[in-house]
């Protein structure tokens, strides 16, 4: 409100001088001049109410503030309150010589039979429920990887951790069986020692990405459908958050399970986030979201917000993979920082 304050006092001072010196301002030597001081007056006027009205600083300066007289912050539109936008793009096209198989040294799968699309625990409930009262065997909603319906016969996974297990109804029968899953390939990128800058090297972090696949055979209901591969792919991108002067205050961890038909579909996807703190830092919130657009890609966003005093901060993982089990697909990060002028804690 200064500024309106201070536009409105000098223009109230010109006018009154205006009003003193009207007779002189009147005189024939002096009419140029007295339009050049209405124009002037009149500038100065809409140049104060259009900084008013159209510069947006106020408006941020009530929520952000960094110091240096910066004006970073979040950008507008980029970010809410407890979200930070990550995205994972690529022009490439899926092919074995581009996946993660390949790098490996597996021989390229072969046409793995037409499975109809797996169906979670939650849509259909009493008939898993009812498989596993059947064959002894207990699961979670975590745990159980979802079932295959055929026409007579159903198939069921459930995760046991070191092991699967697969339950088979065909004729009226139950058939048990425990599978282990056999190692592919895996591979350790970082940590990046140097660490990255976060609004300029406030803060920096260090990160790591983990993937390890494996793979199991389920073996289908009639022999002539024989087996399908399923395999595991598990990524996890951690990061190591420090001070500036090196000394750690925050991990963030995402895991990712992706259970995948290769070269068909992604069938399930399972998170499993973690973080730890400084005492002096607060959790405000934590979010994981997980799409699976009709199988052609999983991804996984795991987003936490942090406050100190009126320090904010947000950091966010997603790790993607899709049929192919691309190299490309890949896991991204992003970080902002700043200090709320408005409020303590986890407020905004």
């Amino acid at each position: 409100m200064s500024d309106a304050v201070s536009v409105f006092w000098f223009v109230c001072r010109l006018l009154q001088y205006g009003k003193n010196e009207r007779d002189l301002m009147n005189s024939p030597d002096n009419k140029k001049r007295n339009w050049i001081l209405i124009a002037v007056i009149c500038i100065i006027f809409i140049a104060g109410l259009g900084t008013l009205v159209l510069n947006p600083a106020h408006m941020v300066a009530n929520m952000y503030f960094i110091p240096a007289g910066t004006w970073s912050g979040i950008p507008v539109g980029t970010s809410g309150p407890d979200t930070l936008p990550v995205n994972i793009t690529s022009a490439i096209t899926p092919a074995f010589a581009t996946s993660f198989l390949y790098e490996f040294g597996v021989r390229e799968p072969g046409p793995a039979p037409d499975l109809p699309h797996i169906l979670d625990y939650p849509l259909r409930k009493e008939a898993i429920d009812g498989l596993m009262a059947r064959a002894n065997v207990t699961g979670t909603e975590d745990s159980i990887i979802g079932l295959y319906e055929f026409p007579g016969s159903r198939l069921l996974l459930i995760d046991q951790g070191t092991s699967m297990t697969e339950i088979l109804e065909t004729g009226g029968e139950i058939h048990t069986r425990t599978l282990v899953p056999e190692p592919v390939g895996d591979r350790r990128m970082g940590p990046n020692a140097t660490g990255h800058a976060l609004q300029k090297g406030v803060y920096n972090f260090t990160s790591d990405y983990d993937i390890t696949i494996k793979r199991v055979f389920l073996a289908l209901p009639s022999p002539e459908n024989g087996t399908a591969p399923l395999y595991i792919v598990k990524k996890t991108q951690a990061a190591i958050y420090l001070s500036p002067d090196g000394t750690p205050f925050a991990a963030l961890s995402t895991t990712g399970t992706f259970y995948v038909l290769y070269g068909q579909r992604v069938e399930r996807v399972v998170a499993s986030p973690a973080h730890s703190l400084d005492p002096s830092w607060t959790l405000c919130s934590q979010q994981t979201t997980i799409t699976n657009e009709d199988g052609s890609i999983g991804r996984l966003n795991h987003t936490v917000r942090l406050a100190r005093g009126s320090e904010r901060m947000i950091q966010s993982h997603l790790i993607a993979t899709g049929p192919y089990v691309q190299v490309h697909d890949g896991t991204s990060a992003g970080s902002s920082w700043w200090l709320s002028r408005e409020s303590t804690g986890c407020g905004s």
